[in-house]
C-alpha cells in the first residue's frame, strides 16, 4: 500500500533551495538565455531532432553514400589541392591582369592569320599566350 501524502503542520513549506550569491547572477543568465532559446524556437528545434534522430542519421547516411556525392566531395578536394599549390602573389597578379585584358578588350582589331601573327610580335600578348602553352604543356605530362 502506498504512504499518506504528509503535509507539514507548522504552515512551513518547503524552502526553495537556495543558491549562494556568487552564483546568483550567472544562474539569472541562464534561466533568461534559456527563455530565450524557448521563445526563439530553437529548444523545439533540438527536441524535434532528438526525437527523429534515427531517421536523420539514416538521411544524411544516404546521402553521403550516393555516388554524386562523393564525386562532388573529390572534386572540392582536387579543387582545394590546386588552389594550395598556387602561389597566392602570382594569382593575384595574374586575375589582375585578366580583369583588366577583359576590361579593356573591345572590339578585335586584328583581322586574318596576318593579323594574330601580327600580335604574337608584341610582348604584352606573347607572354600570356606562352603562360597558356606552358600550362597545357604541364597537363599533358605523365607523372
Amino acid at each position: 500500500m502506498s504512504k499518506p501524502i504528509e503535509f507539514i503542520e507548522n504552515g512551513k513549506e518547503k524552502d526553495s533551495p537556495v543558491i549562494a550569491e556568487e552564483f546568483q547572477e550567472g544562474f539569472n543568465n541562464l534561466l533568461k538565455t534559456i527563455k530565450n532559446l524557448n521563445d526563439s524556437g530553437f529548444l523545439s528545434l533540438l527536441n524535434a531532432i532528438s526525437a527523429n534522430y534515427k531517421y536523420i542519421i539514416d538521411t544524411f547516411s544516404e546521402q553521403f553514400n550516393s555516388d554524386s556525392t562523393k564525386k562532388s566531395l573529390t572534386n572540392i578536394m582536387s579543387v582545394f589541392d590546386l588552389l594550395s599549390k598556387l602561389d597566392p602573389d602570382m594569382m593575384v597578379n595574374l586575375m589582375t591582369r585578366l580583369g583588366d585584358s577583359i576590361n579593356n578588350a573591345g572590339k578585335p582589331s586584328a583581322s586574318g592569320l596576318m593579323g594574330l601573327v601580327g600580335m604574337m610580335h608584341r610582348s604584352d600578348v606573347a607572354e600570356p599566350i606562352s603562360i597558356l602553352l606552358k600550362i597545357l604543356a604541364g597537363m599533358s605530362e605523365k607523372k
